[in-house]
């Protein structure tokens, strides 16, 4: 294509050729405090050949920018940039963009984190927590293991402290990131993966939920996060009430298999992860 963009030590330049003639070029400077989260997804089989990056900024619209039906509410909060296989190393581009993101520090362990090693994951044992891709805590230190290498996801500086495992995904929490591991393709089978890094910096809120009744036997964890990333889905006629907006990374939900997490062991890690970040120390 015709278009191109540059990463610096400062910021995201994006130069857009513009008109059949190109000689209208805009160019575009994303700084990279801009930058509150990103997500790299590798490439697939033969009908889906390109592997991509994705940027989720707070950046604001401009005026003239109006949300519709199926849209997003903000039109730059997510910028996408797709490549071909075989011509960019997408897991070199993901390291950099995490050591620009989350820094090259080192942060001090967790006093609260389970990190199950040595555990062996028998899986989620209940047909119903299965259907419903309810997760389950897993060994943490043999998930930092593989991330480090296979494929190169971590950085060097970067620990994983609890992971929990659903149908087939994982929820990676690190020293610096809630990082998730989205495998897709039927069955999960498919060789396309979706990596989506959130820094503990853009965790707003959170809570945790225990089970319920005999009818409701998952808990749950809730995160909030400072990006609109809220879509609105089209409606599907013009006498259709407009379906609610789908807030989309802007709010996390995550399903827990009841007695294979501890819920509370996972308040307290992120008590200690986000007030750590909000009280600016490490």
């Amino acid at each position: 294509g015709r278009d191109s963009f540059l990463l610096t030590d400062k910021r995201i330049l994006q130069i857009d050729v513009q008109g059949a003639s190109g000689k209208r070029i805009e160019y575009f400077t994303i700084l990279w405090p801009t930058v509150k989260a990103f997500s790299i997804e590798s490439a697939g089989n033969v009908l889906d050949r390109d592997a991509e990056l994705r940027i989720f900024t707070n950046l604001p619209d401009t005026p003239r920018d109006s949300p519709g039906a199926g849209a997003p509410r903000r039109a730059r909060t997510r910028i996408n940039i797709d490549f071909r296989k075989g011509r960019a190393d997408i897991y070199a581009i993901q390291r950099f963009f995490a050591d620009k993101v989350l820094g090259t520090d080192t942060v001090d362990p967790s006093a609260s984190a389970v990190s199950m090693a040595g555990q062996v994951d028998s899986g989620s044992g209940n047909p119903f927590s299965w259907m419903g891709d309810d997760s389950r805590m897993v060994d943490a230190e043999a998930m930092d293991r593989q991330y480090k290498v296979n494929p190169p996801i971590l950085q060097h500086c970067e620990k994983v402290e609890m992971a929990f495992k659903g149908r087939r995904d994982l929820v990676l929490m690190t020293s610096k990131r809630l990082l998730f591991v989205d495998i897709k393709g039927a069955f999960g089978l498919g060789k396309k993966v979706e990596f989506t890094s959130l820094p503990w910096t853009t965790v707003t809120a959170f809570g945790v939920k225990s089970a319920g009744s005999f009818m409701d036997k998952d808990s749950e964890c809730l995160i909030w996060t400072d990006f609109d990333d809220i879509w609105y889905p089209p409606t599907e006629g013009e006498d259709s009430p407009p379906p609610p907006p789908i807030p989309r990374r802007s709010f996390i939900e995550l399903d827990f298999q009841k007695d294979k997490v501890d819920l509370m062991a996972v308040h307290r890690y992120l008590s200690e992860r986000c007030l750590r970040v909000e009280g600016g120390h490490k």
